[in-house]
């Protein structure tokens, strides 16, 4: 089969042939790949900074995966899988024509869901979903999304919308991208204007920030929020350390929350993804996406690294 493989650490893959996978049990299935999703979470690895330690060498990455099982139970079936490549020795990605993986790792895929739309919408839609519950977001409060020209801030936004909050603003560093956005009442720049300044024309403080960049932003975030307001972060795109009073906290009696969607229970996991997989068939959800041929593999992943704006999915 044509993949594309990492041999070295911090290496981008590239195209190879490897031969045909074949499970070794019942559990096993073989899929058809039909696209891969490139997410953050493939670069962390590659390049060793995941908390695991360094990537398992040589390997296929690609942890998102959609394509119709041929081999093993339920022969047919479209599905979404999740598997760690590169964290496991011996397990490979979906950045080939097949992959292995556990039966128990497949989550099947609605009819009216295209593959590429059903693996762009998967960790980031699911991710979104989980952290706005476990922030306990309410209906006809207000919501500030951080790195929302990002896939995961833009999902973030529009579940938020979807999920009866009354006034959502995005803010990013790209007006334009900002300008496109969907589900976002108002957009702050991050930029030279305080963000403080920027909210209070836009309606004010806010009942929750949504934060996958933490980093510089942190702090002018926490500064948006009302007396006994919530701060979920949800990545650390912009940096891992953020210097700040601990008075912030205490003053406004504000509540920091951690989420990350690799720590979510699988069958949390399951949930979610059937959620956001029937907006999306629905037509309430989707994601800007680019598409690259499994030979241009190398490119799709220096396109994931430059912080496209849009989901990366790689197709067979």
């Amino acid at each position: 089969m044509k993949a594309a493989v990492i041999d070295e650490v911090g290496a981008a893959p590239h195209a190879t042939e490897l031969a045909d996978p074949s499970p070794a049990g019942d559990k096993q299935v073989v899929v058809k790949v039909e696209a891969t999703a490139l997410n953050s979470i493939d670069l962390h690895v590659a390049e060793g900074h995941h908390r695991a330690g360094p990537p398992k060498v040589p390997y296929v990455p690609g942890f998102e995966v959609v394509g119709t099982i041929t081999t093993g139970p339920d022969q047919g079936l479209r599905v979404h899988a999740t598997v760690p490549a590169g964290l496991v020795p011996g397990v490979n990605g979906g950045l080939a024509e097949l992959l292995l993986t556990d039966r128990g790792a497949c989550i099947p895929v609605p009819d009216g869901l295209d593959s590429v739309a059903a693996a762009a919408i998967g960790a980031v839609g699911a991710g979104a979903d989980l952290s706005l519950r476990k922030a306990a977001l309410q209906e006809g409060e207000s919501v500030l999304v951080l790195g929302a020209t990002g896939p995961l801030g833009a999902a973030a936004v529009q579940l938020a919308k979807l999920a009866g909050a009354k006034r959502v603003i995005a803010a990013g560093r790209n007006p334009e991208r900002l300008a496109q956005v969907a589900g976002a009442d108002s957009v702050a720049v991050l930029g030279d204007e305080p963000l403080s300044e920027q909210l209070a024309a836009l309606g004010g403080p806010v009942d929750l920030v949504v934060d996958p960049l933490w980093g510089p932003w942190a702090v002018p975030a926490l500064g948006c929020l009302v007396p006994g307001g919530r701060y979920l972060n949800i990545g650390a795109a912009a940096g891992d350390e953020s210097g700040f009073r601990v008075e912030m906290l205490r003053g406004a009696q504000l509540s920091l929350i951690g989420f990350s969607g690799t720590t979510a229970k699988p069958a949390d996991a399951y949930a979610a993804y059937n959620r956001v997989a029937a907006l999306a068939v629905a037509g309430s959800f989707a994601l800007p996406t680019d598409t690259y041929p499994l030979d241009d593999a190398t490119k799709a992943w220096e396109a994931q690294a430059s912080s496209p704006g849009k989901k990366i999915v790689v197709v067979p």
